[in-house]
């Protein structure tokens, strides 16, 4: 049962790429949710598209507006549009939802629960479990070493073990669920559009930290993940190209002592692919490693070189 007494508005942006059944079981699943006062708006990272405008039409009662931003845009420039949408249309609370999600009815009210009781939280998230698995966590928190410039995920890959504590700290929410308050956006600033795909969560977590705010788990807010079925999986050459280029830009912002090591790894694994690995087409996932460095170092961003997407 809700603890607050008022009922803020919430703007949820949800990022789709591909896969038209996601995120008509997202939706879907929204539909359901106890909490009320909440819009949708859908950021398509790509041209109009008429079968998701018609998968969407019988289940659009709260969806407010269906963004076609023409191409790939990437996580960080595709959610901002959403968000500059939200800041326009007045919501109070902004939360990013993966498409590939399904949501427990309770899961929003938990959240502004905590959010409106506590005014250190900047920015609060969801425990999320794996959907093929509902009781494994696939993220409840992490912590970001900065010798490394590695995070470490809390509690990943366990089972559920009934959290006593109602919420935990965290260094950063994941971008897969993330709610966050409308003035700490206006202080701290839109995700870092330099990040295509990954690591703009953490970088906007550290973010919030630094201007003296809190990132909370809910532990009783709930949600389950379609784990990777919107970037090729966890073997993608999208992955392992943006993964890399986000790490090395994350360490120049926050552990530049880190860099150096950070590359002998990558080099390490480049070598590791190369001549140890006996997986297939080892030598283009090789080039998307090496093509992340070289990238960085020539400070490109974007959705990176067009033979990734050729070679998925």
């Amino acid at each position: 049962m809700s603890q607050v007494q008022s009922y803020p508005e919430v703007a949820i942006v949800i990022l789709h790429l591909r896969g038209v059944s996601c995120i008509v079981d997202c939706v879907g699943s929204l539909n359901k949710i106890a909490y009320q006062n909440y819009t949708i708006i859908v950021v398509h990272n790509g041209p109009e598209n008429v079968a998701l405008r018609d998968a969407l039409s019988p289940i659009s009662q709260h969806i407010t507006k269906v963004i076609h931003t023409e191409e790939n845009l990437g996580f960080a420039k595709g959610n901002n549009i959403g968000i500059r949408q939200a800041l326009k249309d007045g919501a109070e609370y902004i939360l990013l939802l993966n498409d590939d999600t399904e949501v427990d009815p309770g899961f929003l009210t938990a959240l502004i629960d905590v959010a409106e009781l506590r005014p250190d939280a900047g920015m609060l998230g969801s425990a999320i479990f794996y959907y093929d698995q509902p009781q494994k966590i696939w993220f409840a928190g992490a912590r970001f070493d900065r010798e490394f410039c590695s995070v470490t995920t809390t509690g990943f890959d366990r089972f559920d073990k009934s959290e006593s504590s109602a919420f935990i700290e965290s260094d950063y929410i994941t971008g897969c669920a993330l709610l966050i308050k409308r003035n700490v956006i206006e202080k701290i600033g839109l995700l870092d559009e330099r990040f295509f795909l990954y690591c703009e969560d953490v970088d906007w977590g550290l973010r919030c930290m630094k201007a003296g705010y809190k990132n909370l788990i809910v532990t009783y807010s709930h949600i389950w993940h379609k784990a990777s079925a919107s970037s090729g999986g966890i073997d993608s050459l999208i992955r392992a190209y943006h993964k890399t280029r986000g790490q090395l830009l994350l360490a120049r912002i926050y552990a530049p002592h880190a860099l150096c090591r950070l590359k002998l790894k990558f080099f390490r694994d480049i070598a590791w692919v190369l001549f140890k690995s006996s997986a297939p087409h080892k030598i283009i996932k090789a080039r998307a490693f090496l093509a992340a460095m070289i990238d960085y170092h020539t400070g490109k961003t974007g959705k990176g070189p067009d033979w990734l997407v050729a070679n998925e």
